[in-house]
C-alpha cells in the first residue's frame, strides 16, 4: 500500500499581497535566424487517432536544453542531424548552428514513427532516438560552444521492438556503489493498441479492454551498464499507463521513478522477473485426495489439449497464455493460475489456444508423436487426465456447481460507489520491489516542467489557487521520507494559463524570473515576476495617492512568422522560438 503524502507550499514563496501584472509597450530585442536544414514535425497517421497519440505529437518540443550547460540548446533536423547552438552567437549576424551527430538512418518512409528525441543523461553521455524503434547512446564530449568534438554512438539497439515508435521522456547516468561501473536508465513512452502489449499479467487488471482502450500508453524503463568501457543491456521494466502520461523521470540514484498519472497504472512486464502472482506451494502441492482440479487435459497421437474454466465474462484481456517449446503458462488477471515445464517437447508455431465463454483450450502439438505423456507439468496435481471434451465438460460442471456465489452484483452499486477516475497523483515507484511506494492527490493542474540542475528530476509546475508552483522531485539519497519540495512560486500563472487557449507551450527560466505562454502562432505573452526589481513596476493610485507596488509587468510579443511554433525553450537571459525554418532570439534580459 503507498505511503500518501501532501504537497505543502511555502508561505515564505507565495505572495498574498501581488496585485497583478501591467502591461508594458517596451519593445525587447528580437534576433530571426534561418536554420541550416529545416525542422520536420511529424503528426499521427490514419492508424494514431487515439487522444494520447495526439498528445504525444502535438505536444513535442523541438527545442532541447542541456542541464549541464547554460550556453547551448539543439534541435533535430527534418534529415536527422543533430545541431548545436551557441546562443551567445545569436545577438550576431552569424550565428552558430554546428551540426554534432547524424542519427543512422534505416528507412526512408517515417510514416507512423514519432518526432526524433534528444535527451542528456550525463555531462559527456546523450540518448538520441530516431523516433522509429532505435535508441542510441551517444558519447558526446563536454558540450561548450567552444568545444568541436564530433558525437560517436557507443551503442545502438532495437530493445523496445522493431520499427516500434517511441519518445524518450528521461535518461540518468549513475555510478554504482561501487564506482567499477555505470547505469544508464532511460524512460521511453510508447502508445501501443492493446493487442501488441507484451504483458506477463493480464490488461484487464488496469480496466483496459478493446472497446474501451484500443490505445494504452507504456512507459519502458530500460537501463544499460557501462562496465571496462562496454556497454551491455541490463534490465528492462514495463509500466501500463491507459489513461495516459503526463510526467515520468528517474530519481537519483537511479533505483526509482516519480510519475505523474490518472489511476490505474502498473508494472506488467520485468525482463528480469515475472510480476504475476506466483502459485504459493499449497495450491501446486495438493493432496491427492483432494476432489477439486483446476484444469483438465487429454491427449491423442498428434496434441494435447487442455481446457481451464474461468468466469463466463472473461475476455481475453484478462489472459496472458504463454506457450515455450516445453514450458506452459497461464496468467488470469494478474494471478498465476498455470505455470511449468511440459512434460515434452511441443512445436510452438503449430499450438494455439482459444477462449469462449469463460473455458480456455489449449492445443499443444506433439514434437514426437510416439511419446505417450504421463503429466502434464511435473508436481502439479490440480489437473485431471480425461479421455475426451465430453468427460473434461462434466469435471467442469461439477467445479461450477461447488462454487460460491457472488458476494454482491454490479446491479447493487449506486453511483456514489463508483470511485472518480478523473483525479492525476504522483507517485514514487520503487524499482527494486516493483512497488508504488509513494502516493499524493494534485490538488491542481499540472502547467508544465522544467529542466532542473544537473542529476536531478525535471521540475513541475502545478495550479495552487491562481498561481504556479514550482515543484522538485527529491532524489532517494536523502534521509527522509520521500516528497516533493517546493522551490518557486509563479504569480498569478495558473489563472492566467487557463485563459490562453491557443496556448501550445509554458516554459520559465531556471531563476523563474518570468514565464513564457507562447501560441502555436504568433503570439508570445511574457510575464515577469515581481520579484525581479528589475522588472517591477511602481504606480501611484491618483485618487488617493497610495503607492501600489507590487505590480509586475507583461509583454506581449508578435512573431513574424506565419509557421507553427515547434519548440521553446527559456534561458535566464533569452526565450527562444523554434519554427520549421527559422529560430528566433528574444532578449528578454541582459546578462
Amino acid at each position: 500500500m503507498e505511503q500518501l503524502f501532501e504537497l505543502r507550499p511555502r508561505k515564505d514563496l507565495l505572495d498574498p499581497t501581488f496585485e497583478g501584472y501591467k502591461l508594458s509597450l517596451d519593445s525587447l530585442p528580437v534576433y530571426k535566424h534561418e536554420v541550416p536544414v529545416a525542422v520536420e514535425h511529424l503528426k499521427p497517421n490514419e492508424e494514431q487517432f487515439s487522444f494520447q497519440h495526439v498528445k504525444t505529437f502535438g505536444l513535442h518540443n523541438h527545442l532541447i536544453d542541456d542541464p549541464w550547460s547554460d550556453e547551448v540548446a539543439f534541435f533535430i533536423s527534418k534529415d536527422l542531424q543533430i545541431f548545436k547552438i551557441n546562443l551567445h552567437s545569436l545577438v550576431s549576424q552569424s550565428p552558430e548552428f554546428k551540426s554534432v551527430w547524424q542519427i543512422p538512418r534505416y528507412l526512408e518512409s517515417r510514416d507512423g514513427w514519432f518526432n526524433a528525441s534528444l535527451s542528456f543523461a550525463g555531462p559527456e553521455l546523450a540518448v538520441v532516438t530516431d523516433g522509429g524503434g532505435v535508441l542510441h547512446i551517444v558519447d558526446t564530449g563536454v558540450r561548450t560552444p567552444t568545444n568541436s568534438h564530433l558525437w560517436q554512438a557507443k551503442l545502438s539497439s532495437e530493445v523496445l521492438g522493431k520499427n516500434d515508435p517511441f519518445k524518450i521522456t528521461h535518461s540518468m547516468l549513475n555510478a554504482t556503489e561501487s564506482n567499477q561501473s555505470e547505469t544508464l536508465s532511460v524512460l521511453a513512452l510508447k502508445v501501443e493498441s492493446i493487442d501488441k502489449v507484451e504483458s506477463q499479467i493480464a490488461l484487464s487488471v488496469f480496466g483496459c479492454s478493446e472497446k474501451e482502450t484500443p490505445f494504452i500508453s507504456c512507459l519502458e524503463w530500460v537501463q544499460y551498464e557501462h562496465v571496462d568501457g562496454h556497454w551491455s543491456f541490463k534490465q528492462l521494466k514495463r509500466l501500463a499507463i491507459p489513461h495516459g502520461l503526463d510526467y515520468a523521470s528517474v530519481l537519483s540514484p537511479g533505483k526509482a521513478l516519480c510519475i505523474i498519472a490518472r489511476e490505474p497504472l502498473g508494472i506488467i512486464f520485468d525482463s528480469n522477473k515475472d510480476v504475476a502472482a506466483p502459485l504459493a506451494n499449497s495450491e501446486i502441492m495438493q493432496d491427492e485426495t483432494e476432489t477439486k482440479i483446476a484444469y483438465t487435459w487429454t491427449e491423442s497421437p498428434e496434441e494435447v489439449t487442455v481446457w481451464m474454466t474461468f468466469d463466463k465474462q472473461t475476455s481475453k484481456h484478462d489472459l496472458v497464455v504463454k506457450i515455450e517449446s516445453q514450458a506452459l503458462k497461464v496468467v488470469y488477471k494478474n494471478q498465476t493460475y498455470l505455470v511449468g515445464e511440459l512434460a515434452h517437447p511441443i512445436s510452438v508455431g503449430s499450438s494455439t489456444w482459444t477462449l469462449s465463454d469463460g473455458k480456455v483450450e489449449v492445443i499443444l502439438s506433439k514434437v514426437d508423436k510416439s511419446l505417450s505423456w504421463n503429466h502434464l507439468i511435473q508436481s502439479d496435481l490440480r489437473g485431471r487426465k480425461v479421455l475426451d471434451a465430453e468427460t473434461a465438460a462434466d469435471y467442469e460442471s461439477q467445479a461450477e456447481s461447488g462454487g460460491r456465489p457472488p458476494v454482491f452484483s454490479s446491479e447493487q452499486l449506486e453511483e456514489c460507489d463508483d470511485m472518480p477516475m478523473d483525479e492525476s497523483c504522483i507517485f514514487r515507484f520503487d524499482g527494486e520491489t516493483n512497488e508504488f511506494t509513494h502516493k499524493a492527490i494534485l490538488s491542481g493542474q499540472l502547467l508544465f516542467f522544467t529542466q532542473s540542475a544537473p542529476g536531478l528530476a525535471p521540475a513541475f509546475c502545478l495550479r495552487h489557487d491562481v498561481d504556479g508552483l514550482i515543484w522538485q522531485p527529491m532524489g532517494d539519497e536523502l534521509e527522509q521520507s520521500w516528497g516533493c519540495l517546493h522551490t518557486a512560486a509563479l504569480q498569478a500563472l495558473g489563472y492566467i494559463q487557463a485563459s490562453k487557449e491557443q496556448r501550445k507551450f509554458t516554459v520559465a527560466p531556471p531563476n523563474m524570473t518570468y514565464a513564457a505562454l507562447c501560441d502555436a502562432f504568433s503570439h508570445i505573452y511574457i510575464y515577469r515576476q515581481s520579484n525581479c526589481t528589475s522588472t517591477g513596476v511602481e504606480m501611484v493610485h491618483r485618487p488617493t495617492g497610495r503607492r501600489v507596488g507590487n505590480i509586475a509587468r507583461q509583454q506581449v510579443l508578435n512573431i513574424d512568422s506565419t509557421e507553427e511554433c515547434l519548440g521553446a525553450l527559456a534561458t535566464n537571459s533569452f526565450l527562444l522560438l523554434l519554427t520549421s525554418s527559422s529560430l528566433f532570439a528574444i532578449r528578454v534580459n541582459s546578462d
